[in-house]
């Protein structure tokens, strides 16, 4: 008699539950009821990382599940609270089954089905791989064997209105022991967003430019004419263009505010974005185990921005272009012609990587990894129209120009646009050697070794208001690393001793760069156990980096009408704003010490407490330029530039270096799991998802591995914290809450002017300081293949002291982001009624699920312009619905 593929998956699940001294009792017909037990002893499992160091989180399958993202990308954006370093602002290392790989383009796709589990381990790990301890460690165990065939479609937009987009991507995974291979496509796009789609207030005279147009007196602020004054009945200094006619009278009858209700169109508060993206992985494993991966990249990817319509002044001589005024009168037009300011950048990127390793001997482990990459970008920006000609034609009272009534484009000339371009390409090369050097009595010492070279090129031009600038930089660096992990003492539970388990870690590095000479590395790591489920790390490093060569060579790019609040006057103004690289920044140097404490303090439940503590130094840290305050433009002067009237017209906002930073930080919290409700074994058929419904392919056998929580080394029970895994027809929540005291937070920018406290009135950037505390909150909880998962988080309020002018208040702000979902293949009667379901779900994504704003106030009552809720947050609530199928 042929077994049923739910009979083979319900003994499957038996056998993984059970260990050689257990027995399972049955019911009368014969099915399983209950394992009283799981213990799972032995060695380290499967693609677990090999080091002392505890993770801070470890998730299995049933976790893993629990957060409804389609792939690793999307995993780790929710992740990213536990997964962001306090020692440094890059990305984690990733690591694939404890094995280094050739760049997370490897496996930005990958569905999370096809993952085990997850553990994040502190920066320190980063060392034993050849890595600088600046990032944290994110290991992911995929399952063997896998393969799926992934379709999905997304769409999103704002719950105001304005923006909307969507998403297309597809993706193959075939895993068989050391062979993988994926291929990943995803293709999205995105509308404008403009100011007059949100509730942007102009504040009223802030600019004479309209459409229609305001008139003044050629020395703005002086009388326009007595007999206009007459008419309205005082000193007009400022009156706007009447829509139709232009005698003495139309100017009085339509005289008042001057006009700016066309200030906000045709402006963009978020560009239309436009993203193809293609990736792929090949790994075969040879003999000897030596794996070798190739992996690709190829990004296109382009974005528009309206930054408002050109505007001209006109000096229109009394009695001509249709003028009623006795002396000439200065007209301020705008000109109904968006793309004339229109900014557009292109970008292609494209990667290849290759990574090779395999063992010498049974002690030691050599990777090799290559890469390049190549980007090109290039930027327009339209810098509007020349009045030029057309003021000539007017001044020699030319016939039949009207500077009073409509306007066309074509009458003026348009100004060369600004263009940049820049190409960079990196290539790099590393060794690293990882291996037991010999044995001490507490264990085996081990070392990493890490030899590599990089050459990057980048060459960029720019022209800005006609004149050509072109820069051409070049950078090679050779580095070599070494770490080595003491054991220093062990505890033994035959001869236990007072110390536990005792290691230390010793580093240190050179790195030779071309255009900046040596820069050094030193650091030191002490791991303490005193007892099972509880460990301190601490440790202290000093290293230097040269600034990157788009820090140093990016083209310079004018931003025109860029809104800026204006410390010095109280008031927002339109700028140009230059970014782009800075050839004179200097090396920085880090000072970065470190202690951290995790505690697992119930050794049957999967509770974990961390706390860690980071003070850092920098001196000559380079920066992006910071917010426009009072402070900041004392001790800058230079990157400042006012009119004759003392109105800022220009901010120079490329990197600089601050003189010294210092930041210190306490940061605790604890993730908790556990499963919940009653235990039904005959659920027990690992579909898609894990739980209900038969695996895709039919009685051929299923075409996943098997479903979270049903055992091994990557499952529920019996992993190490798990607390009792999810059996089958349980359901798993989890929580995770972590609070950031920051201690201190001060920048001084140059010797000799005051120091910046962030904590205390002072600020780098548009969010106003550095909030004292910071909480983060997550937490989901999945069961029957219905799943909900939330991420909320709450910073404390700041101020700006505002110098002469007014201070800016920010109010606390908290935001809660919500991902529902539903694995249909346990939905039985729909896909039953609805076969093409099977194998799909549906995914309900909010983002600020409460449409919380970021409050500010001016000690005067008033909100800057560029301070405004929808400036800050400018797409607020948005909701995303997507369809996911697994096709087979």
């Amino acid at each position: 008699m042929l077994l049923s593929t739910t009979a083979l998956y319900g003994a499957a699940a038996l056998f993984l539950t059970q260990t050689p001294s257990q027995e399972a009792s049955a019911d009368p017909q014969g099915g399983v009821t209950t394992v009283e037990q799981v213990v799972v002893t032995g060695a380290r499992p499967r693609g677990a990382v090999d080091t002392d160091i505890a993770p801070e989180v470890e998730l299995d399958e049933a976790e893993i599940a629990a957060y409804g993202a389609s792939d690793i990308a999307q995993l780790l954006e929710f992740l990213e609270p536990v997964t962001r370093s306090s020692r440094g602002s890059g990305p984690p290392v990733f690591l694939v089954n404890g094995r280094r790989i050739s760049g997370f383009r490897e496996i930005r796709g990958l569905p999370t089905e096809a993952i085990q589990r997850v553990q994040v381990l502190p920066e320190e790990v980063a060392l034993q791989f050849g890595y600088r301890a600046d990032q944290r460690v994110v290991n992911f165990i995929l399952k063997d064997p896998f393969r799926s065939t992934t379709a999905e479609v997304e769409l999103r937009g704002a719950t105001e209105g304005g923006r909307s987009g969507y998403e297309i991507e597809s993706d193959v995974v075939r895993i068989q022991g050391d062979n993988r291979w994926s291929f990943d496509i995803e293709y999205e796009r995105d509308s404008p967003l403009y100011e007059t789609e949100r509730d942007i207030v102009r504040e009223p005279g802030s600019s004479p430019f309209d459409l229609t147009g305001n008139v003044s007196a050629p020395t703005f602020g002086d009388e326009i004419d007595p007999a206009l004054s007459a008419l309205v009945g005082e000193t007009a200094v400022l009156a706007p263009v009447p829509a139709g006619g232009s005698s003495l009278a139309d100017f009085a009858a339509a005289y008042g505010p001057a006009r700016s209700d066309d200030l906000t169109a045709y402006r963009t508060l978020q560009p239309l974005t436009e993203q193809l993206q293609i990736s792929g992985t090949l790994k075969r494993g040879f003999g000897r185990d030596i794996q070798a991966t190739l992996s690709g990249e190829l990004t296109d990817r382009s974005t528009e921005r309206f930054n408002g319509l050109p505007g001209v002044t006109l000096t229109v001589p009394a009695g001509e272009g249709g003028s009623p005024f006795s002396s000439p009168v200065q007209a301020f037009r705008y000109l109904d012609a968006p793309s004339a300011l229109m900014s557009r950048s292109d970008s292609l990127s494209g990667e290849i990587g290759v990574v090779l390793d395999g063992f010498l001997g049974d002690d030691w482990r050599w990777t090799v990894n290559g890469d390049y990459s190549r980007s090109e970008t290039d930027t327009e920006t339209g810098r509007g129209y020349s009045a030029a000609d057309y003021q000539a034609r007017l001044s020699a009272g030319g016939s039949g120009l009207a500077p009073f009534g409509p306007l066309d484009p074509g009458d003026f000339d348009a100004l060369p646009i600004d263009t940049a371009s820049s190409i960079n390409s990196v290539w790099s090369a590393e060794v690293v050697l990882n291996g037991d050097l010999f044995e001490l009595p507490a264990g085996d010492v081990r070392s990493t070794l890490t030899f590599g070279a990089e050459r990057q090129d980048q060459d960029s031009e720019s022209l800005r208001s006609g004149v050509f600038s072109a820069r051409s930089l070049s950078r090679d660096r050779l580095n070599a690393q070494a770490s080595l992990d003491v054991p220093l003492f062990e505890q033994d539970e035959e001869t236990p001793n007072l110390l536990g388990d005792i290691s230390l870690n010793l580093n240190a590095g050179y790195e030779d760069v071309s255009d900046f000479g040596g820069l050094e590395r030193l650091g030191f790591n002490l791991n303490w156990s005193p007892m099972e489920g509880l460990s301190f790390l601490g440790g202290l490093s000093e290293e230097n980096e040269a600034p990157s060569l788009g820090q140093l060579n990016d083209p310079v790019i004018s931003t025109p009408n860029t809104p800026v609040f204006d410390f010095a006057t109280g008031e927002t103004v339109l700028v140009t704003r230059i970014t782009g690289g800075n050839a004179n920044l200097e090396a920085e140097s880090r000072r970065v010490s470190r202690l951290g404490v995790n505690w697992q303090p119930l050794e049957d439940q999967d509770l974990r407490l961390t706390s860690t503590w980071t003070r850092t130094v920098i001196e000559n840290d380079v920066n992006s330029f910071p917010a426009v305050t009072a402070a900041l433009e004392a001790a800058l002067p230079d990157r400042f530039e006012r009119d004759a009237s003392g109105v800022l017209i220009s901010v120079d906002a490329r990197p600089l270096n601050f003189a010294e930073v210092e930041r210190e930080d306490l940061r605790t919290g604890f993730n908790f799991s556990r499963a919940f409700g009653t235990p039904d074994p005959s659920q027990a058929r690992g579909g898609p998802g894990g739980f209900g419904g038969p695996p895709p392919g039919g009685p051929g056998g299923p075409r996943f591995g098997g479903g979270p929580g049903f055992g091994g080394p990557g499952g529920g029970p019996g992993g190490r914290g798990r607390g009792g895994g999810m059996q089958p027809g349980q359901g798993r929540f989890n929580i995770s809450v972590f609070h950031t005291w920051r201690l201190a937070d001060e920048i001084l920018i140059a010797p000799g002017v005051p120091v910046l406290d962030l904590l205390d009135g002072d600020a780098t950037d548009a969010n106003g300081g550095s909030p004292r505390h910071q909480i983060e909150v997550q937490g989901g909880v999945f069961r029957n293949g219905v799943g909900m998962f939330l991420n909320a988080s709450w910073r404390e309020g700041t101020q700006v002291d505002g110098g002469t002018g007014p201070d800016l208040f920010f109010d606390d702000r908290a935001t809660v982001n919500l991902n529902a979902f539903v694995n249909l293949d346990q939905r039985e009667a729909l896909v039953d009624r609805f076969p093409w379901l099977r194998g799909g779900r549906i995914q309900l994504g909010v983002q600020n699920l409460f449409d919380s704003e970021q409050r500010v106030v001016s000690s005067d009552g008033e909100t800057p312009l560029n301070y405004q809720p929808d400036y800050l947050d400018s797409t607020g609530r948005r909701i995303s619905v997507s369809f996911r199928k697994i096709l087979f």
